[in-house]
């Protein structure tokens, strides 16, 4: 059980914008996340990974490698030999290898040929994938195996190398920085090219973490940094990023919570991209109804969620992994073979709506009964639409006196049809309270942009 009366925030689908000029309205604004658009729908299964190389697109549909293009066709290569979980993909020059955990496979990119790795010294069920320096470098059990220079079709069992430091199993490999960090479930080290000729790859003296990864689809390199769910001998889940070195802890112990409330967070994964100047980890948390986002520079927090349109329950974004390909940001959906655009200037799901919500910290002071006279927002107001859902855009509040337990009924209030920028979203009389949390949510298809709260009180 946590106690809801320290703290129970949630900014749903709206994500903070600093201010970098000092002499804006507000310090900080949450404005809409970005909405969905499909744009190809391949295969018949999940999308389960992408690359973009050289200007072309590839995605893996449940067990189907496919290319689409910019002009709306698309080709399906060859198949892999499972049709769900995790699959990685890396190039090289002229190839593609792909991962499922099981196999490998390679796409030429030369002559568009698509085969399996049949060479008996590749390693056996294979658990990550990276390339550095002309190697395909995979990880199998306790030691990692390097590729032919430039061929991911040419292994050799000599050239593998164990992680000897610690006795965990290794389950993860990622280069970054011309380093090559490889992590196990408790314990991570990092290996540079050293050119040896028995092996080109030797760890850094010292280069040793205490901290190993949960899985190893959640490494991700963005800004400069890797970022990865992971644990250690002591317990709890916890997000890192690489600092030197070191890895430096990320998540806060609300977002360490939430991660706890999974019952396997070993079958978690993440994407990344960039995004009008800022760069997003999205982690995806097996058994969560949520998708923890870390906007990198600002260090912060949010929450994005899918809401079922047939239950009306809140589920984890749609979103598997992400390519960025013909000025779009293409994400694949997690259960079925469509690909969207995603951009923030759609504000729904493919058409379903997406529920902006913004839940308030604790207003109270030293347990005095306040009078809560008015609560406005400041927003974006005048956002309607020319017609349809949206034309006259609400935002609902409610409000809690008991700190989330119960809530009091929606009272809602106008964003302002098209072009009535001056209306205002205020609630007056609200009574009084010792400690109070508003809540505000927003379903329209509209842009949503929220400055600043005011509590008239006394």
């Amino acid at each position: 059980m946590e106690a809801v009366s320290f703290d129970n925030q949630r900014s749903v689908n709206l994500y903070p914008v600093l201010s970098e000029v000092g002499d804006s309205k507000s310090v900080a604004a949450l404005r809409s996340t970005p909405g969905l658009l499909e744009e190809y729908s391949i295969g018949g299964g999940g999308i389960r990974g992408g690359i973009e190389s050289a200007g072309r697109a590839f995605f893996v549909s449940g067990s189907d490698f496919y290319e689409v293009r910019a002009d709306g066709t698309q080709t399906n290569y060859g198949t892999i030999g499972t049709s769900t979980g995790t699959v990685t993909l890396e190039e090289n020059p002229t190839q593609i290898m792909i991962i499922d955990g099981v196999k490998g496979y390679i796409f030429n990119k030369t002559v568009n040929t698509f085969a399996e790795i049949t060479d008996v010294d590749f390693p056996p069920s294979p658990s990550s994938l990276t390339y550095q320096d002309g190697y395909f470098i995979v990880t199998s059990g306790q030691f990692f195996a390097i590729s032919d220079i430039n061929n991911g079709l040419n292994w050799d069992i000599t050239d593998r190398k164990t992680v000897e430091s610690s006795p965990d199993e290794l389950v993860g490999v990622k280069s970054d920085s011309s380093n090559l960090w490889l992590f196990g479930t408790k314990s991570t080290e990092v290996f540079q090219n050293t050119g040896n000729a028995l092996f080109p790859f030797e760890r850094i003296p010292g280069a040793i973490i205490e901290t190993g990864c949960a899985d190893p689809a959640t490494i991700q390199e963005i800004d400069n940094a890797l970022f990865w769910l992971g644990t250690d001998a002591n317990g709890d889940a916890i997000i890192w990023k690489s600092s030197g070195y070191n890895a430096a802890r990320v998540s806060t112990k609300a977002i360490e919570r939430k991660i706890a409330e999974s019952e396997n967070f070993n079958e978690s994964y993440a994407w990344v991209y960039h995004e009008r100047g800022s760069a997003f980890y999205l982690l995806q948390v097996k058994g969560l109804n949520t998708t923890i986002v870390l906007d990198v520079a600002a260090g912060l927090y949010h929450e994005r969620v899918y809401r079922n349109p047939m239950t009306g329950a809140e589920e984890q974004h749609r979103g598997r992994c992400h390519v960025f390909f013909n000025k779009k940001h293409l994400v694949g959906d997690r259960l079925n073979g469509k690909i969207y655009e995603m951009s923030l200037d759609y504000y729904d799901d493919d058409g379903h709506p997406m529920i902006k919500k913004r839940i308030s910290p604790h207003y109270d002071e030293q347990k005095l009964l306040l009078s809560h006279n008015r609560f406005e927002l400041d927003v974006e107001a005048g956002v309607g639409l020319q017609a349809g859902q949206g034309k006259d855009p609400t935002v609902m509040m409610r409000y809690s006196d008991d700190g989330g337990r119960t809530w009091s009924s929606e009272l809602t209030r106008t964003l302002g049809s098209v072009g009535k920028y001056n209306t205002r979203v205020r609630w007056n009389k609200l009574g009084v309270s010792r400690d109070r949390v508003y809540q505000v949510s927003i379903s329209d298809p509209v842009f949503v942009q929220i400055n600043e709260a005011y509590l008239n009180g006394n």
